[in-house]
């Protein structure tokens, strides 16, 4: 007979509890369950969110989560009772002399998550030094020290958090950290990666980010590699600047880097979903080997420890607003209404609009607010001056966000009214590459390629 402890049915009350409770099934338990139709499926019995009481979480065979409601449950059967841990034990880290110093920030997301089981999907709860210790293949190429940042999903990253990250980076470099790698979300790391290369000035050594597509505890997770390459790179690669370095593949035998203001999510599930747009990657990474695809970036040891410093500020008060047919107007009516600053907008094409909004930008143009233009195709540069509905929106005020991608553009855009400069000098610094955010001519073969 199965001896029930107080939190053997963790999370579960009411139905769901009692019809455990009948099985003698308590968390943790190898079970058959056999539904209403005859079906049956093996796995392991899950503790549930608090005050669950219609479903029974379950760990399948095949790794993956899922939620049974209890009314489609004809039976359980108690097979074995398993020896589960929740957590990746930790270990001591041994400071090795020899090797490099990397700092490791957790910024939240896939690459450091266990599964929600209320919905299936992954919730932030791995700590970096769990993450680490679940990948012991990085202690042989540095020391690593880990700084918990934010425990935060991908789509909950706001401006005020990149601040937050630029001022840490910046105070930990000023220690002596050989790189820095942080692990970041996949859905917005574009975003982060471009806030933080503006915002972060005279870096002496790489700052790399990386995320997973598949958390941790999925099979087939792309984490560990994702980790060991960046790790590689931040303590060995010789660009320093912002970075992201994820799959070149959809296997796990190598890595892109790529310029964290030339750097987009270009699939929403596959491993190798970055890819630099308009530009090649600065590296490639295989079987441990960095090849460079570049040659224009800034070195690592230009600048000592002691220069790099975070300009970090940002203008909350700038949108970036995607056209498509039937946009209605009073969005920028209402931005304007609402004391927007600032406005991305990203063009079809050359960098068009549909003519329902020449009025409401006239407006904005007048009202003192800054119209830039970026393409939503991406690979190509804006001209608002081959079609004449370009050129009429450059004769209202709109400025060509030259080759930018409208996120950095966006980016860059809310940094720079964050300062105290003029109009003019922030019309003058949108169109100065900066962190080689500008491309002006892209390499013939890198639409199609990014090798």
């Amino acid at each position: 007979m199965v001896r029930f402890l107080l939190d053997d049915l963790e999370g579960y009350v009411g139905k769901a509890a009692d019809f455990l409770r009948k099985a003698k099934v308590p968390i943790w338990s190898r079970i058959l369950i056999v539904f209403n139709d005859g079906t049956k499926l093996e796995g392991m019995l899950l503790p549930a969110p608090r005050d669950t009481d219609e479903y029974i979480y379950v760990k399948l065979n095949n790794g993956y989560n899922i939620a049974f409601s209890v009314n489609k449950i004809r039976e359980i059967v108690f097979i074995a009772k398993e020896e589960v841990k929740y957590k990746i034990p930790e270990r001591e880290l041994l400071h090795k002399p020899t090797l490099p110093n990397i700092l490791l920030i957790g910024a939240g997301g896939t690459i450091a998550s266990r599964v929600e089981y209320t919905t299936g999907a992954v919730k932030p709860a791995f700590s970096p030094t769990e993450l680490a210790n679940s990948i012991p293949e990085i202690f042989s190429i540095a020391n690593i020290t880990t700084i918990t940042l934010f425990n935060i999903f991908s789509e909950d990253m706001q401006p005020k958090y990149w601040i937050e990250m630029a001022k840490r980076v910046a105070k930990e470099l000023r220690s002596g950290y050989t790189g820095v790698v942080i692990t970041h979300g996949t859905d917005t790391m574009q975003f982060s990666a471009a806030a933080l290369s503006f915002m972060l000035n005279n870096l002496p050594v790489p700052v790399v980010f990386t995320g997973a597509q598949r958390s941790s505890d999925r099979p087939a997770s792309d984490a560990a590699s994702n980790v060991i390459n960046s790790v590689l790179f931040a303590a060995h690669g010789e660009v320093a600047e912002v970075l992201v370095c994820m799959h070149a593949n959809l296997d796990d035998t190598s890595a892109l880097v790529h310029r964290g203001v030339r750097v987009r999510k270009m699939h929403s599930s596959r491993r190798d979903a970055f890819r630099t747009i308009g530009d090649h990657p600065v590296a490639y990474i295989r079987d441990g080997k960095i090849r460079y695809l570049k040659k224009d970036y800034q070195r690592r040891g230009l600048y000592s420890h002691s220069d790099v410093y975070a300009d970090a500020t940002f203008e909350e008060k700038v949108a970036l607003l995607y056209v498509f047919p039937g946009i209605n107007p009073e969005i920028i009516d209402f931005l304007i209404d609402k004391k927007y600053r600032g406005i991305i907008i990203a063009g079809t094409g050359l960098g068009h609009v549909p003519e329902t909004l020449l009025r409401p930008i006239q407006r904005g143009v007048e009202e003192g607010i800054l119209f830039f233009m970026a393409t939503q195709c991406l690979w190509g540069p804006v001209n608002l001056n081959v079609y004449e509905r370009g050129r009429v929106l450059r004769k209202l005020g709109v400025i060509p966000a030259d080759g930018m991608l409208p996120e950095v553009a966006y980016v860059k855009l809310g940094w720079l009214l964050g300062h105290d400069y003029t109009k003019e000098q922030v019309i003058t610094l949108m169109q100065t590459n900066l962190r080689y955010e500008i491309v002006k001519k892209e390499p013939l073969n890198a639409f199609f390629s990014n090798l």
